[in-house]
């Protein structure tokens, strides 16, 4: 499963990936993360991402500037396999450094929310999943997760 700092990434609800993260996390497991993301966008399948940043104190500015690079670098696949992702952010210095990431990348590279509950946070990926035909995948995280 993991340690409590390490950065935890289930996707036992394919296709849905739940990312949780610890209160502070290392370059090294940014990076980590990074190539546990490049493995799902090589899959050729599309996903759904729920990312919990609730425990998340903060971001150094490096880890903020590697996302931006990250995102920038796999806008192709990232539009192509991602359905969407929505994070789970009860921080509101957080949220707000979340939406600065993504307005960076103009247009945004998917469809996106920035949410403070969770029962809102599993209906929004389960929305993406059921409007993009996994209605029987939609009702499984509805059911099990919500």
């Amino acid at each position: 499963m993991g340690s409590p700092t390490a950065i935890l990434v289930d996707d036992s609800f394919w296709p849905l990936v739940r990312v949780t993260f610890p209160r502070v996390i290392t370059n090294e497991q940014q990076e980590e993360l990074f190539a546990r993301t490049l493995s799902y966008l090589r899959r050729g399948e599309r996903f759904v991402s729920l990312v919990d940043f609730r425990p998340l104190q903060s971001l150094t500015f490096e880890q903020r500037e590697q996302q931006w690079v990250f995102l920038r670098q796999q806008t192709a696949p990232m539009r192509q396999w991602s359905m969407g992702i929505v994070a789970l952010i009860n921080s509101p210095t957080l949220a707000l450094m979340a939406r600065v990431v993504v307005h960076r990348i103009k247009p945004s590279v998917v469809p996106y929310s920035i949410l403070t509950s969770w029962p809102a946070a599993v209906s929004w990926a389960a929305d993406r999943l059921g409007n993009n035909g996994l209605s029987e995948h939609a009702q499984r995280v509805r059911l099990r997760l919500g």
